[in-house]
């Protein structure tokens, strides 16, 4: 199963002191691009990356359930501070199945329907 993930952290409004500043790479930047880079390895994560020029991650897991993909994006240290937003992907085949399907169905009730 695939499922885009779309992380965005949420900014409090508050200046951040540089001091805050080094400690929320050290804790909460750094260690989730480890964090990604090992779902990378893991084969978890298939594409996606960091944003250009913001706090946000976008990303497409490959998992065998919504459980799961819960609990890998929970285990992103920027979790807590981002809001989420998680799509299910169908694949496109499977998509081409369902709308072929789709439209031998609306044949038949025109074809039906002229009769």
């Amino acid at each position: 199963m695939l499922f885009l993930v779309e992380l965005d952290h949420v900014k409090s409004g508050l200046p951040v002191s540089p001091e805050a500043g080094q400690d929320f790479i050290e804790q909460v930047i750094l260690p989730t691009l480890a964090r990604a880079e090992q779902l990378v390895a893991d084969k978890k994560i298939v594409a996606g990356g960091p944003v250009l020029g913001r706090i946000a991650l976008r990303f497409i897991l490959e998992v065998d359930s919504p459980q799961e993909v819960d609990q890998l994006v929970s285990s992103l240290p920027i979790w807590p501070l981002a809001e989420s937003k998680v799509t299910p992907l169908v694949g496109f085949e499977d998509r081409r199945n369902s709308v072929q399907r789709l439209l031998e169905m609306l044949e038949s009730r025109t074809a039906n329907s002229e009769r």
